[in-house]
């Protein structure tokens, strides 16, 4: 039986009432689209929940419940949803592997796994290449380079992982049709879509704040 990885990306409704309209999940979209190009990882695991609306948090549960591993991309305008439905997630099913990205995860705190104890893992920088080997890799997390790894409360920093060059190496998930079930369950909704042309941040403000 393959394992379940399911995807929390929501935002909020997008202009007037009316549209009903939302963002499709692009950064998690991305995330399979990379990893799912691969077959050592598509034998061992499938596609669950791809989460993009704020469910109320006993439904969202009820949702990803059957996951084996989650992956929370977080920004500033979820990132509360995000916390509460992952502390929610990690009491009442413990063995669900919380992982966390996006540049709201506070990692050059020392103690970030202290106040947030439901993080299994979090993602320092970009997550492609980072995500397929935490797939290939869950029994020894500890040897991905890119993440921090909660043992115990502590945190645990695996170093610098691999960029990718080239962002045409990630498979469009509006081309490869990934989208298509979310569009198709909801056909009320106004779908937004977002495009990727560069990424990465130009100004200096993580280096100054974790001397990297």
């Amino acid at each position: 039986k393959k394992q379940k990885v399911s995807f929390v990306s929501v935002n909020f409704q997008q202009g007037p009432t009316h549209l009903n309209a939302y963002y499709l999940p692009y950064s998690v979209g991305l995330l399979w689209s990379y990893v799912s190009q691969f077959s050592e990882v598509t034998d061992k695991y499938e596609l669950g929940e791809m989460l993009w609306r704020r469910d109320d948090i006993p439904v969202a549960v009820e949702k990803l419940k059957d996951s084996d591993i989650v992956g929370f991309s977080t920004y500033i305008w979820n990132r509360n949803y995000n916390y509460t439905l992952a502390k929610t997630i990690k009491k009442l099913y413990p063995h669900i592997l919380i992982v966390f990205g996006g540049p709201e995860p506070q990692i050059e705190k020392a103690d970030i796994f202290e106040r947030y104890p439901f993080m299994d893992v979090v993602i320092k920088n970009e997550g492609e290449i980072t995500f397929k080997n935490i797939l290939l890799n869950r029994d020894n997390l500890e040897s991905v380079k890119g993440i921090l790894v909660n043992r115990d409360g502590k945190k645990i920093d695996t170093g610098v992982s691999k960029r990718i060059d080239k962002l045409d190496d990630i498979p469009s998930p509006y081309t490869s049709g990934l989208f298509q079930k979310i569009m198709a369950d909801n056909p009320l909704v106004t779908w937004n879509g977002m495009l990727e042309t560069n990424r990465g941040c130009p100004y200096m403000c993580f280096v100054i704040v974790t001397g990297k």
